[in-house]
């Protein structure tokens, strides 16, 4: 078979890794690409809008999508033009949060150790954040991740009215003294058409989704990271992009493992383009996602 004779030939010859094959002179299609690298789109540029009128005007954005569609990448790109002399940005993530954790990893990642209880935390945060304005000059900008997992979490409605008073600040001024990005996969939408969460979804302002790209931005995807590579050859073949659209339906996560195992074939073959053949077999031999589709 094809397969049997493509592993024959990678015993028989030793070839170099594809980084040293294809002179690449960085890893592509992983998350640490560039940000001035990154495949920008529509839907790109209109979640950074959102969120730079998020930023400026200290509201609430809710940012959701499907696994795999660029959540992360698109916080990446948006957080890499804030200024650290001019936004203070908290990082936090759901999959360990409790009221209290709210407030104490941004505390932390200041070096200032949290209260121990929820009510001290809240009104020291509080107190940190008006420093962080008056005395800094900067503007706050808080992140909280992975907030679909609050639809596993007995805790869920505690920690979303945490939110609410997060975005309250000082009750005797008006206005929110940060500005909120909530973020997660589809399923947080479930726990907020729960009517104990009316508080909240009242409070959003700017909703951004993520998608998979459509097929014609796929080669486009591609080439991005092989510019941030410094590879100028073009080493997909056209009918390869054609077989990566098919075979990941636009996700850019499917997209960057399909590639990496479509050269790594390519390469272990010593073919210095990766064509249709190379990517079918990453799929049916190295691609999980893939893989599972097509178990009987």
């Amino acid at each position: 078979t094809a397969t049997s004779l493509l592993f024959s030939v990678m015993s028989a010859v030793i070839p170099p890794h594809f980084m040293n094959f294809f002179s690449m002179e960085r890893m592509p299609f992983t998350n640490n690409i560039g940000t001035e690298f990154l495949f920008q789109n529509s839907m790109q540029d209109d979640i950074k809008h959102k969120l730079r009128l998020t930023v400026e005007s200290n509201s609430f954005a809710l940012l959701t999508g499907q696994p795999g569609t660029g959540k992360s990448t698109a916080l990446r790109s948006f957080t890499s033009t804030l200024s650290p002399e001019q936004y203070c940005v908290f990082y936090v993530s759901i999959s360990n949060a409790s009221p209290r954790w709210l407030y104490s990893v941004p505390l932390e990642s200041l070096g200032i150790k949290a209260h121990l209880y929820v009510n001290d935390a809240r009104k020291q945060f509080h107190e940190e954040l008006k420093t962080q304005i008056n005395t800094y000059k900067r503007k706050v900008v808080m992140i909280i991740d992975e907030a679909h997992l609050l639809t596993q979490s007995y805790r869920k409605y505690a920690i979303l009215e945490e939110i609410r008073f997060l975005l309250n600040g000082d009750p005797y001024e008006s206005g929110s003294l940060l500005s909120l990005i909530l973020t997660g996969q589809t399923e947080i939408c479930q726990t907020l058409q729960d009517d104990r969460c009316k508080a909240i979804t009242q409070r959003i302002v700017y909703i951004c989704q993520t998608r998979p790209l459509l097929e014609e931005q796929v080669g486009p995807y591609i080439a991005a990271h092989l510019r941030w590579a410094k590879v100028t050859d073009r080493i997909f073949t056209p009918e390869a992009v054609k077989t990566i659209a098919r075979l990941s339906e636009g996700y850019p996560r499917l997209i960057n493992k399909l590639c990496i195992h479509a050269l790594n074939y390519a390469g272990l073959n010593s073919e210095k383009t990766v064509n249709e053949h190379h990517v079918e077999l990453a799929a049916k031999n190295e691609v999980i996602d893939v893989i599972l589709k097509n178990v009987s």
